[in-house]
């Protein structure tokens, strides 16, 4: 029987959800798959809740905007450098919103841990960073979720790669948040009201800050360019924002408030565009030179332009696909769709253990 134990890092809308889809499906992987999984903490930045006998109550408690402290916490640090169940393999899930968890992922690791990420920061930091994180563990690196969701983008550059294609270029609608504001817009609704609208659904972050400012397609894009082979800092990509000028500090409540400032701009940006064309929020990849990422006016008979609601688009233009790219689109946005990615890690991470074990 194969034992996975997890250390969950971030319990938030897509922590929530993986581990929602972790307690339900387990039986069933047991019974199917042979595999047990348990969870040795969960956490958030008050600290690590131990065990799972109170998991059920704190997926509660954070849906209310609860702190695990409340339950009592013990320091995550402690956690990662403690030793798994014997028989098992400890998988770090990192599913933090705002980064800052890159200690921690090494201290996992250097204990021996696999990791799994949505959480893009650990991967879009520095050159020095990446390199490290990669020394370590290039063979206990998942990361599908960072880019896509659940789609298959990061398993399609490494498989392009693997047989022999040459990547020229990646271009791609890669925020299913934006990609849902600006079909909302030119579907009738206003900048705020699609932005609010993004916030009740769960497609943006409950402050859609983090979304409109354009960092977190940067943050792909640098995953995307590092896949690819390419060596780049993240100064080296600038990125639009789509913050309205004067509401970059206010608080969360201000800034909803007075979002309907920005409506007639936004409007008047939007009917700019040229006939035939669509506006998209766009990351341009080349295999050398300049890293693009904002708005873009699109043709619409583009891969780009039928974009309808959080849905994402990779366009790959290669060696073998030049006279007709490689496309891979679908929902980018929501939850459930990045808690599927990271579940289809972990599964493959037990089937990866398996195969090691039978070799």
């Amino acid at each position: 029987m194969k034992r996975m134990e997890i250390v969950q890092l971030g319990l938030g809308n897509v922590g929530r959800a993986v581990a929602q889809i972790i307690l339900e499906e387990r039986k069933r992987w047991l019974e199917e798959l042979d595999l047990e999984v348990s969870y040795r903490a969960v956490s958030d930045t008050s600290g690590a809740l131990v065990g799972e006998d109170l998991l059920p109550q704190a997926i509660r408690f954070k849906e209310k905007g609860g702190k695990l402290a409340d339950l009592g916490t013990e320091p995550l640090e402690d956690v990662l450098v403690s030793d798994p169940e014997p028989g098992s393999i400890r998988v770090v899930v990192d599913l933090a919103v705002h980064g800052g968890t890159y200690d921690l992922d090494l201290l996992g690791i250097q204990n021996g841990s696999y990791l799994v990420l949505s959480n893009k920061g650990p991967l879009s930091g520095t050159t020095d960073q990446y390199e490290k994180l990669m020394k370590l563990l290039p063979d206990r690196l998942w990361h599908e979720a960072t880019v896509g969701a659940g789609m298959p983008v990061i398993s399609t550059i490494n498989s392009l790669i693997a047989s022999g294609d040459e990547i020229f270029e990646i271009q791609a609608s890669p925020s299913g948040t934006l990609g849902f504001i600006m079909s909302a817009v030119e579907g009738g609704h206003s900048f705020s009201e699609a932005v609010r609208m993004a916030v009740e659904l769960h497609y943006a972050e409950p402050d859609p800050r983090d979304d409109l400012s354009g960092l977190d397609v940067a943050r792909k894009a640098i995953i995307l360019a590092r896949t690819m082979g390419r060596e780049i800092e993240p100064g080296e990509i600038p990125y639009q924002s789509l913050v309205p000028d004067g509401l970059e500090n206010v608080s969360q409540e201000e800034f909803m408030e007075r979002l309907p400032e920005a409506d007639e701009a936004f409007h008047d940006r939007l009917v700019s565009v040229e006939a035939g064309h669509m506006l998209r929020y766009l990351a341009r990849i080349p295999k050398e030179g300049p890293v693009t990422v904002g708005l873009a006016d699109t043709p619409v008979e583009s891969p780009f332009g039928p974009i309808s609601g959080p849905e994402n688009v990779f366009d790959f233009h290669t060696r073998r696909y030049s006279d007709v790219t490689l496309t891979i689109s679908g929902p980018g946005a929501g939850p459930e769709r990045t808690a599927s990615g990271v579940v289809f890690d972990l599964l493959d991470i037990a089937r990866r253990v398996t195969r090691d074990e039978e070799e």
